[in-house]
């Protein structure tokens, strides 16, 4: 190993410089949707580069997992150039929702408090596990970026129909607290990273495990 870019929630990829057969090489993983953008080759079945010609097949197939509730990651590699990786393929992971999430989800819409589901995974991702745990009914899904193009009025106009932000950054996080405490909403903050302490601080009550 040479050097390492961190991974970063705002370019959603990360990278390994490694010395491989005296030649370079840059092992990058990341979020489909950036990482395929920028992979002009794929690896064919004997390990050798060619030109990457199905990007709608793998778009079409990248849909149906994530709808599915699987999360994908991007693996590919780079001889210096990041605007023309090589694809190395996909990793799926899906977390088994567990039975008492759901009993907990339940309790607590019955107590009336609000949950708002926060996540990296991206929209089709993020939905179909909120419709599992009986989150989503009738509200609003955004993505980061969706969020960051609205006004604070307008957020807290929608607030109280929002279910799920999607591809979220750690400044959302901050900024959901925010609003909510100015509309004098009480507001519990649960996070498990680094990125979540200042929406944990934030918050009326932090949750961190």
């Amino acid at each position: 190993i040479i050097d390492t870019i961190p991974f970063d929630s705002k370019n959603k990829y990360s990278a390994t410089k490694i010395l491989y057969k005296n030649d370079e090489l840059f092992l990058v993983k990341g979020a489909p949707e950036v990482i395929l953008k920028k992979c002009e080759y794929c690896y064919d079945s004997l390990g050798n580069r060619t030109i990457l010609r199905k990007k709608i097949i793998i778009n079409d197939f990248l849909n149906r997992m994530t709808k599915a509730g699987n999360r994908v990651l991007a693996l590919a590699t780079s001889r210096n150039d990041f605007d023309k990786l090589c694809l190395v393929g996909f990793v799926l992971i899906k977390d088994e929702i567990r039975k008492e999430a759901i009993k907990g989800l339940e309790l607590v819409k019955k107590a009336s408090i609000q949950t708002v589901m926060v996540t990296g995974d991206n929209k089709e991702t993020a939905t179909c596990i909120a419709k599992e745990v009986g989150l989503l009914d009738d509200g609003i899904i955004l993505t980061s970026d969706e969020m960051k193009l609205m006004s604070d009025e307008k957020l807290k106009e929608i607030l109280p129909k929002l279910r799920v932000v999607a591809r979220a950054i750690p400044t959302d996080k901050s900024r959901l607290v925010r609003i909510a405490q100015e509309l004098d909403l009480v507001v519990g903050m649960t996070g498990d990273g680094v990125n979540d302490a200042p929406a944990l601080k934030k918050a009326d009550v932090g949750f961190a495990f």
